[in-house]
């Protein structure tokens, strides 16, 4: 055999050697990292910080606020100290800073106390006011999805949708915007995967004029990985009742108005005997049971601000 031949061949087997032997050290890196107790999948921070995995990597992909280990497939790996950094990462959103300027805060050890409210929220208001004024459906689209992905729900709605849905007033415009953010989050609830194979399920139900309110209140539940069912437009409360048993839901979120107010004292004792934890939104309704000293009632609590009762609701069947 020619000796070039022959030196060609022993390089190509020692190259293959190095590649197989390549291949096996990877498999074990992978397999130690997964083994690890102290690593976890993408899923597990989720249910962890409460915040989705389609955040947590615009999060990473567009400001570089994650750093995962990777195993050699590409699955993403995190630890403590990702859990520590989303929570951070909350802190500064929840004060009204944009998710554009948390990495510099960041990295300067900045104090809370320090930060001003961005007004990129302000800028994303008056959009959203003047898209729907003009009747431009995609653009009300377009600015849902960015700020949805980027941000948990509950600072989405309490930071923009509200903010804006106020300002619009009541009319042409408020109605327009509505029926394309409704869409979108029902979408949202429908595209749902749970990040544990059985997920607690809450019922969320309530008058017909509440049904925005409904799907608004599911995406904020979706993100702390609860499993919702929607039953929006119920007429009757004795079909609650059935609702609760039907569904199996371990906790209730029931959005009340003006027709119910009548029946507070009667319909407050009747969800105490579904024998779980159950908010009750309404500002008129929380009004009539304060006047029935019935506010809190065993596992059932009304509360008057939708935003602020969700969250505590979410506390609630979380803790």
């Amino acid at each position: 055999m020619d000796k070039n031949v022959e030196v060609k061949n022993k390089q190509v087997v020692a190259s293959l050697d190095a590649s197989v032997l390549r291949g096996v050290s990877d498999l074990q890196d992978d397999a130690a990292l997964r083994e690890s107790a102290a690593y976890f999948p993408i899923r597990e921070l989720s249910l962890r910080t409460g915040v989705n995995s389609v955040t947590l990597r615009a999060w990473e992909r567009r400001y570089g606020l994650l750093k995962p280990k990777r195993t050699g497939k590409g699955h993403r790996l995190y630890d403590q100290a990702d859990v520590q950094r989303v929570e951070n990462i909350l802190r500064w959103i929840q004060q009204g800073v944009a998710v554009s300027k948390v990495r510099a805060l960041l990295e300067q050890d900045a104090t809370l106390e320090s930060a001003l409210p961005s007004s990129e929220w302000l800028d994303w208001q008056q959009a959203l006011v003047k898209a729907a004024e003009t009747f431009q459906q995609d653009k009300i689209e377009q600015m849902y999805q960015q700020i949805f992905s980027q941000y948990p729900a509950n600072i989405a709605v309490r930071d923009w949708l509200l903010p804006s849905f106020e300002r619009m007033g009541k009319g042409a415009a408020l109605a327009f915007c509505e029926s394309v953010v409704l869409p979108a989050l029902m979408a949202r609830v429908n595209q749902f995967k749970p990040q544990q194979k059985q997920p607690p399920r809450v019922l969320v139900t309530g008058s017909s004029s509440r049904i925005l309110w409904c799907y608004m209140a599911a995406a904020i539940l979706l993100d702390k990985g609860l499993s919702c069912r929607i039953v929006p437009s119920v007429s009757s409360s004795h079909d609650w009742t059935t609702l609760v048993g039907g569904v199996q839901a371990q906790s209730v979120l029931v959005f009340c108005d003006n027709e119910w107010v009548g029946k507070a004292p009667e319909l407050l004792e009747q969800m105490q005997q579904w024998q779980r934890p159950v908010g009750v939104v309404g500002a008129s309704f929380w009004l009539a049971a304060h006047d029935a000293k019935a506010t809190m009632q065993g596992e059932v609590k009304v509360y008057s601000d939708a935003l602020e009762g969700v969250a505590d609701f979410v506390a609630r069947i979380t803790d």
